[in-house]
């Protein structure tokens, strides 16, 4: 009796590595950059939303994470010419709203900031690079500061964090306070590092806390209430599109930081080696005017981490609120041509 021909069977690995396209049940959260107002994404003429493709290789997802940096960057340079156009052409101003919107609907159909956060705590586990945290953790047992006297814990502001869970370990000498713009666990607080003012007057006054409970206030009243020993910004300065914008991070954080307070830097490596506009000394010169001092660095083969000690009375721009200094001062850092070779990035930090 003839033998008939088995079918071929696709191995699971093959399965789970195509796009997973289904419908949207539910309109996409806004996509919220630092800084900048909510982009409403009207997603209900999409057919189909790509919802939770993390990429079959690591590199996969960092080709799809860095392609999304890519389309932010497009948004805050048309945000800009937008700006400048204001009450000018109205033709001109429509073409820049089509193209705002091509690129808004694009990082819809990625999955919006909620597809890169997942994609980037996948990025968090060992098989894929691990958690900067990690780090970290060392320079402050070196410093001593896990030895201090009796008192508070180290009060420490972890900026974008993907998880409340990394500094568990340590949480009998480190008191965390994880916030993110779109937040992905119940333990990390929804908070744009930007609105950050220090000081309970200041923070009950700001916009969007009048909606919430007395309980709710009082939550974050306490969480802002006193100045941070530690700020990390993590992969985060490099997410703005705006240099400017990435400058008032850093100015921002010399703000909620208690004087010797310590700032946790991490770049993409390529950002401050592969750069036209920075570099090591670049980056370094900025922070020394902002009243940092570099106390370690360190580059891997994809980041670049840094960890700074602030002295207050160093912080030339010194104000109680980085919006302020950033339309009230002209930028003393430009952004200045430092290296002319061909295949180099664009990144920059304004201040």
């Amino acid at each position: 009796m003839p033998r008939t021909k088995a079918k071929r069977r696709v191995p699971v690995t093959a399965i789970k590595g195509r796009f997973a396209y289904k419908e949207a049940p539910v309109p996409l959260p806004p996509i919220h950059i630092s800084g900048q107002e909510k982009v409403a994404i009207d997603t209900s003429a999409l057919g189909s939303v790509a919802l939770g493709k993390m990429g079959k290789t690591s590199a996969d997802t960092r080709r799809r994470i860095n392609h999304f940096h890519v389309l932010i960057k497009q948004y805050s340079k048309l945000e800009a010419k937008k700006r400048i156009c204001d009450g000018g052409d109205s033709e001109h101003i429509s073409a820049i709203d089509r193209e705002i919107d091509r690129v808004s609907r694009e990082m819809a159909e990625m999955g919006g900031l909620d597809w890169y956060q997942k994609a980037s705590l996948l990025g968090q586990c060992k098989q894929r690079g691990g958690d900067t945290s990690r780090w970290l953790v060392p320079k402050l047992r070196e410093l001593g500061v896990d030895k201090r006297q009796a008192g508070p814990r180290l009060r420490l502001l972890d900026v974008g964090a993907l998880s409340c869970m990394n500094y568990a370990k340590e949480r009998k000498w480190i008191d965390v306070t994880p916030i993110d713009l779109n937040s992905q666990e119940p333990g990390v607080h929804q908070q744009d590092f930007l609105d950050i003012v220090i000081g309970s007057e200041s923070a009950q006054s700001k916009a969007g806390y009048n909606q919430q409970t007395d309980e709710e206030l009082d939550d974050k009243v306490d969480l802002f209430n006193t100045p941070f020993d530690v700020v990390c910004l993590s992969l985060v300065v490099n997410f703005i599109g705006d240099p400017s914008r990435r400058g008032d991070m850093l100015k921002q954080a010399a703000c909620v930081l208690a004087n010797d307070g310590l700032l946790f830097l991490v770049l993409p490596l390529s950002c401050v080696c592969n750069s036209r506009y920075l570099d090591d000394d670049r980056l370094q010169q900025i922070n020394q005017h902002l009243g940092f001092t570099e106390l370690y660095k360190h580059h891997t083969a994809k980041l670049a981490h840094y960890l700074y000690r602030l002295d207050k009375g160093k912080y030339r721009d010194g104000t109680s609120n980085s919006k302020v200094t950033a339309k009230g001062s002209a930028p003393q850092f430009k952004k200045r041509l430092l290296f002319s070779e061909p295949g180099r990035n664009n990144f920059s930090i304004v201040v």
